[in-house]
């Protein structure tokens, strides 16, 4: 991926911070967020980066995976801080 595409910075709204788009396009494990088009198509055309860049297998995981609800993802968010620690 491109090293200063990688650092670019948006606010998320699931985590309330300004974070990369590294993270987005890696934060559930090796599929995007599944809020990762919503939050960055207004910076560039993320949907046509992700299709060039996900496998088809990935592409297709992406777009069928249901969005987390936010206690599900605060307790995983949890778990991976302590488990970084």
């Amino acid at each position: 991926m491109n090293n200063k595409l990688g650092t670019k910075l948006t606010r998320c709204p699931r985590l309330g911070q300004e974070i990369t788009f590294s993270y987005c396009r890696s934060e559930s494990g090796d599929l995007p967020c599944t809020r990762i088009i919503s939050c960055w198509q207004p910076v560039f055309d993320v949907e046509t980066f992700l299709k060039n860049t996900l496998t088809a297998e990935q592409w297709r995981q992406f777009t069928g995976m249901p969005p987390k609800d936010k206690i599900a993802n605060i307790l995983e968010l949890i778990a991976k801080a302590k488990a970084e620690k």
